[in-house]
């Protein structure tokens, strides 16, 4: 349990939607040494050869103790005693700042310093600037940045274009020609800054010892504050909330150890306050949601009915145990029957190109290269001739190819795999292979000039969608196995048919039964509306010839009593 109250000398970070400048520090300082933490004696001479002790804590009743307390607001400027003797000489001051700081600190030479060792370093000081430039990586007092350092400094501060014009000879283009050929110091300095807006302030103390005069190396930093443009306050160290102070000693021939506190001195809002900010962030968030949800809608983007979207968000990790190195890939993806996609969607695709490197024996080269397909799936047509037949699932294809110094390319290998009918993330290894010649010939001409047997029909690695037989043969194809290639799919299904079995709690069959039941539905409503046609032209046509008939008897008979064949009415 000791350890939860030791000081954490780390970085804190908060976020407040208050001014800035409400934001107040207090600091605590006192001096430790060694007199006040071991009981000590001191030496008084007396008449005579005797020495008398004396307790080193009665003396210490009467002697002041060497403490300083402040609180501080944001950005607020504490001169230090040597600001105060350099500024207030006029011939020290070149700038508008120096000018400035010498009005302030000529009524502290009358009435005194607020602090007796405490003082701040604002924004617009060069200590800030100069210490914002360089960010050391140890604690040691010791440590200079190396030649790297303030370089590799310069790259972090370094923003990005954004809207930046840059000026050319005749005109500005915004956004184009971002490299500059010849940067000027000047122009290095300017877009070298940092892409947040940041301010900064340092409370410091002035550890030297009372019998001299206080230098830069006697300045010693107790506290950063950094806050930035989005409301993010960093304090380094953190508020000691109850820990144990910090300990800070000194470099000089005293070895003086310090102990400080830093505490959160800002005023708190009373409950009336607080409920009225959050009554008012409230009204905001929930106005800037309605106007969030009047740009983007209330629901989901639905297909239309009996459609499945089918997504395909996937990655292709690497490929390994080629013979050839600096090796890529080219890949689609082939759509079966009723299988649809955008126009604009690309399908197909080709990495870069990536070397190898040895891992446990085999030669890998890592892509990691994303690739995207939206597909839509609907059956409108119901063959009674195929009803038994499945629906087939895309594929996805790949061809690996290398490419060397000397441009000379070869096929390195085919593979596929069928994409998954179920949803989830999928690691999948697609084993390839390639066709060889029939000669000697052709494996001299891979090697010395580059170039191979290739497959006319990419497809033919799997059946091709537009095989119509019952049989592919591939006898005597000659091939040789290659490497493997490993990729990473995250499919995804959205179809209405989900929605109805959620809501109905009942066990359907296969979503692509589901999906093509309406399409059956509607040929048998089809064929039922065509029967009931042609049966009442057939009931029209019997009840015509019926009347021709009896007319017919009737006319033809003369004197004689008519007869008329009996017929039966039509039956509904």
């Amino acid at each position: 349990m000791a350890d939860l109250y030791e000081p954490d000398i780390g970085a804190a970070y908060y976020r407040s939607k208050d001014a800035i400048k409400n934001l107040k520090i207090r600091v605590k300082l006192e001096r430790v040494t060694s007199a006040s933490i071991v009981p000590q004696a001191i030496l008084e001479k007396q008449v005579g050869d005797g020495i008398e002790m004396k307790d080193f804590m009665k003396q210490d009743l009467t002697t002041p103790k060497d403490k300083d307390e402040y609180i501080f607001t944001w950005q607020q400027k504490v001169f230090s005693q040597r600001e105060v003797e350099t500024y207030s000489h006029e011939q020290n001051c070149v700038d508008v700042l120096e000018k400035n700081y010498h009005q302030e600190v000529l009524p502290l030479r009358e009435k005194g310093r607020p602090t007796i060792r405490l003082f701040t370093y604002v924004g617009h000081d060069k200590y800030t600037n100069r210490n914002d430039a360089i960010q050391f990586v140890t604690t040691s007092a010791n440590e200079r940045p190396n030649f790297l350092a303030e370089k590799a400094a310069n790259v972090r501060r370094r923003r990005t274009m954004g809207t930046r014009a840059r000026k050319s000879e005749n005109a500005i283009v915004p956004k184009i020609n971002i490299i500059e050929q010849q940067p000027t110091e000047e122009a290095m300095k300017h877009n070298h800054i940092i892409s947040t807006p940041e301010q900064t302030m340092y409370i410091m103390a002035d550890l030297s010892p009372k019998d001299r005069d206080g230098t830069e190396e006697d300045e010693y930093v107790l506290c950063t504050i950094k806050v930035d443009g989005n409301g993010v306050i960093n304090i380094k160290p953190d508020f000691n909330k109850g820990k144990k102070a910090y300990k800070i000693e000194t470099v000089s021939m005293g070895r003086e150890v310090f102990e400080y506190t830093i505490e959160h001195a800002s005023k708190e809002m009373n409950r009336l306050e607080y409920d009225r900010e959050r009554k008012m962030y409230r009204e905001l968030y929930s106005r800037h949601s309605e106007f969030l949800s009047a740009c983007v809608g209330y629901e989901f983007e639905m297909p239309p009915p009996d459609v499945l979207r089918f997504l395909v968000y996937g990655e292709i990790v690497s490929a390994k145990d080629f013979e050839y190195e600096d090796l890529y890939i080219h890949y689609f993806v082939d759509l079966p029957r009723n299988w649809t996609a955008d126009g604009s969607q690309q399908l197909a695709g080709v990495t870069h190109t990536c070397s190898t490197k040895v891992e446990d024996r085999d030669n890998v080269a890592y892509f990691s290269f994303p690739f995207s397909f939206e597909m839509f799936y609907k059956n409108d047509t119901i063959n009674e001739e195929r009803k038994d037949l499945l629906p087939q699932w895309p594929q996805f294809f790949v061809e690996v190819l290398s490419l060397d110094s000397w441009q000379r390319y070869r096929t390195e290998g085919y593979g596929y795999i069928t994409l998954p009918s179920i949803p989830g993330v999928y690691m999948e290894t697609l084993n390839c292979w390639r066709p060889v010649g029939s000669s000697v010939t052709s494996e001299l001409r891979r090697y010395f000039i580059g170039g191979s047997p290739e497959l006319a029909e990419p497809t033919f690695v799997a059946v091709p969608s537009t095989f119509e037989g019952s049989h592919l043969s591939k006898f005597g194809f000659r091939t040789e196995t290659t490497g493997s290639v490993q990729i990473k799919l995250n499919i995804l299904q959205q179809s209405q048919a989900f929605l109805e079995s959620a809501d109905t709690k009942k066990k359907m069959g296969s979503l692509l039964d589901r999906l093509g039941t309406t399409a059956a539905q509607m040929n048998i409503l089809n064929v039922l509306d065509a029967f009931q046609k042609a049966r009442q032209r057939m009931i029209s046509a019997r009840e015509s010839l019926v009347k021709d008939f009896k007319e017919l008897t009737l006319t033809g008979a003369g004197g004689e009593e008519p007869t008329v064949a009996a017929m039966d009415s039509p039956r509904s």
